[in-house]
Formats: structure tokens, sequence, C-alpha cells
């Protein structure tokens, strides 16, 4: 067979490990990884170890490791075939260096890729996180939404705390937000406005607070209910709206 390649030129540089060095070998012959003549290339490899022996450069041990394996190869491609076990594990000690070859030439174009990923992200730039917190915040007008958030964000924390306290066990009821619904339209059958603490009053677990939070801002969204404060951080207020409720 006849293997086309290009004028080999070693130079001293410095490459990545043996694995590296072969691949730069390999990739001089215009053929697949697995038709390269092997014999050419471990020639080639020990001509560098030899170069780089003469500049009194150290050698890694892997290099060391690794040549004594192709000098093996070499050594049993010169000797006449002796039988047929000899001839099949020589070429067993060629596909495993072969293969390892390959394997290191598809994770270095994996690295390459990643590194000109890495190259074109760092063209953009990324605005740090904002972290929102209850604490020391000035509420300006038409923050409604922000403020039911903090009112239930400080309710939250109040009962976990009550509950601590007086070490509750949490039961095993299940509540659902239309059953949650009917009790606070309830609520305002007999009132026209409450405070939006006193709807979680008889609230024994963080499991039905959620739940009649939910319920609640059911409600707002129909229009059932509407709330307002009158200054920042004072008790939100829920007012029932003039539309027909039916909750039957």
């Amino acid at each position: 067979m006849n293997y086309v390649k290009n004028e080999i030129n070693i130079k001293i540089q410095d490459f990545e490990g043996p694995l590296d060095l072969l691949l730069h070998l390999v990739n001089q012959y215009k053929v697949d990884i697995y038709e390269v003549p092997l014999v050419d290339v471990i020639t080639q490899y020990l001509s560098y170890l030899d170069m780089m022996k003469d500049h009194a450069l150290d050698l890694a041990s892997e290099y060391l490791v690794i040549a004594s394996q192709l000098v093996l190869i070499k050594s049993r491609r010169l000797l006449p075939t002796v039988s047929e076990s000899f001839e099949e594990e020589t070429i067993d000690l060629e596909q495993e260096i072969l293969t390892q070859i390959d394997e290191y030439r598809k994770y270095k174009a994996l690295s390459l890729q990643l590194a000109d990923k890495h190259s074109e992200r760092s063209h953009f730039y990324s605005k740090a996180k904002t972290e929102i917190l209850a604490e020391n915040v000035t509420l300006l007008a038409d923050k409604d939404a922000l403020d039911l958030y903090f009112a239930f964000s400080t309710l939250i924390q109040r009962k976990k705390a009550e509950f601590q306290d007086h070490h509750n066990t949490i039961n095993s009821d299940e509540f659902s937000v239309e059953d949650k619904l009917k009790e606070i339209l309830t609520v305002f059958e007999t009132t026209s406005s409450c405070g939006f603490s006193s709807l979680f009053h008889s609230s024994n677990s963080l499991d039905e607070i959620v739940t009649t939070f939910l319920a609640m801002l059911e409600l707002i969204k129909n229009q059932l209910l509407f709330f307002h404060q009158t200054a920042a951080f004072d008790e939100i207020m829920l007012t029932r709206t003039e539309m027909e409720v039916s909750h039957e």
C-alpha cells in the first residue's frame, strides 16, 4: 500500500504528552489512523526522544512508558513470524496503541470545541444576580403585588416561629384551594373588609397557610376581592367588590 504523507520535520517543541506526539506523527499521513504504517511512526517517535536527549531536555516518565511499548511492537514487526499466536499478539499490541491515539484525537477535538465556546462566551457580559430582600426596602406607589408578597413572606416567618414555640404537630388534614375559597367568601358575608393576617389566625400548619393564600390570590384575580395598603408596611386590607358573590 502506498501512503501519502508530508515530509516529517520534527522540531523540539512542547507536546501535552506522548499521545499528543504520536497524534502529531500520525496526522502526517493522509490515511485513517488504523491504516498508518505504525513502524514508521514508531521510528519517528524514538527519533524525537533521541533529539530530546541530545538537547539535554528532561523526558517525562510517560514518554518512556509509551516508548517501551512501541519498541516491543517494532521489534516484533522486524522479527520473522514465529506462529499465528505471535502474529495475533503483535496485532493486538498495535491495535491497542492505535486505539489510544484515536481516543486521544477525539478528546482533543472536543476540548478545542469547548475552548472555542469559552472564547465565544467571553465576548458577552453577564449581569450579576440581584437579590430582593424584604428588609430595608422602601416601597413606591403601584407596588401592590410586591406588598402582598412581602406580607405573605412576613406571615410565613412568624407562623414558623409560632409553630416551633408551641411544638405543634402537623396534622394530616388536607386542604384544597376550593375549600379555602368558600371559607374566605363566608368571612365576607358578614363584613366588607378585613385585614390580610386575620384570614390566617386559625391556620395550624404551613400547608394550610399556603392553601389559604392561593385561594386569596384566586379571588383577587377574579376581581371578587381587592386589596390596598394605606402606607408602606401597614396591614394590607382586603375588601369585597360589588360583584355578586356565589360560592355554592
